[in-house]
């Protein structure tokens, strides 16, 4: 019995060394993660508050640049414009990101009732820094945003324009004198209680949503999204509502009648209002052609143009 003890210990011995060095599996130290690189210490985060009150007269302008955060801007009550700001930047090395933290530059410029801030990162592109914004400026200030990579969310504001290029964009109970536009290349669009006489908004990648906007001119435009719309027509409005690649959807309260041309190349076009089609063709719910709808609904005080290349199209009644 001890003989055959002895002659398995000698097999399993052989079998080991058999094995190469570098197919054996090492070990792994307590407390460490088999994919973490055996000395490598988790990123640090170093922030630094900035916060700044300045003041504006009536009907003043703001102006924000930022290169990498979000930012959210709220109308106040009173004439102060009063922006708090958290630069942040990540790096392994805590003194390191504190040293990166002092590269970032907040840049606040103040003359003729007007205020411009503009964050100023050092080169290359991709540094690991970013600054938040949170601002209230007067409810009467006419406010500008422009963003790179980062979202804006406005509440209550008079805008000029919100511009994003990677980034959501939301704007809440906000109006404009006269014109208003708000543009991402990636990112959604989600407009509630805009008043203007004019509006537009587009996106290259992502949806697009208006609800209870009021205005007489209104184009909304996705490359690849769905563009949607809940709300009251303006009697001699015109909306224009166009997506590449999504659906086109309406929901109307009928309250105002309507011109409509829709179509799409693709898709479907269909219309819960009763839609008298042009050269006195009868009635019906769409048009001759399941893609293509053209003609009246009501008293045709406002004008509806619709396009879609690959999505559907739809008028429903709310």
């Amino acid at each position: 019995m001890m003989r055959a003890s002895r002659v398995c210990l000698l097999v399993l011995a052989a079998i080991a060394a058999a094995v190469p060095a570098g197919a054996q599996t090492p070990s792994t130290p307590l407390g460490a993660s088999p994919s973490t690189p055996l000395g490598a210490s988790p990123s640090s985060e170093v922030t630094e508050r900035f916060s700044r009150t300045s003041h504006l007269d009536a009907n003043g302008a703001f102006d924000l640049t930022n290169i990498s955060g979000n930012i959210v801007i709220t109308a106040g009550s009173g004439r102060d414009v009063i922006v708090e700001a958290v630069k942040r930047v990540q790096r392994p090395n805590a003194n390191a990101a504190r040293a990166l933290l002092q590269m970032i530059d907040i840049q606040v410029v103040e003359e003729a009732n007007r205020i411009d801030i503009r964050t100023v990162y050092p080169r290359p592109r991709n540094f690991p820094g970013s600054v938040d914004y949170t601002i209230t400026v007067p409810a009467d200030a006419n406010v500008t945003v422009k963003a790179t990579t980062g979202s804006i969310h406005a509440t209550g504001i008079r805008i000029d324009a919100l511009k994003t290029v990677s980034g959501d964009i939301e704007l809440v109970d906000a109006s404009a004198v006269p014109f208003a536009t708000a543009s991402a290349v990636s990112g959604n669009i989600t407009v509630r209680g805009l008043k203007a006489s004019a509006i537009q908004l587009t996106t290259v990648t992502g949806n697009l949503r208006v609800d209870n906007a009021q205005s007489d001119r209104l184009m909304a435009r996705a490359v690849s999204g769905n563009v949607d719309y809940a709300g009251d027509l303006a009697r001699s409005g015109r909306y224009e509502f166009i997506s590449h690649s999504g659906d086109v959807r309406l929901i109307l309260s009928g309250v105002t009648g309507f011109e409509v041309q829709a179509n799409s190349f693709s898709g479907t076009v269909r219309s819960d209002f009763p839609i008298n089609r042009r050269g006195g063709e009868g009635r019906g719910r769409g048009a001759a052609t399941p893609r293509a709808i053209r003609g009246a609904f009501g008293d045709a005080s406002a004008m509806l143009v619709l396009r879609a290349f690959s999505g559907n199209i739809s008028i429903a009644r709310r």
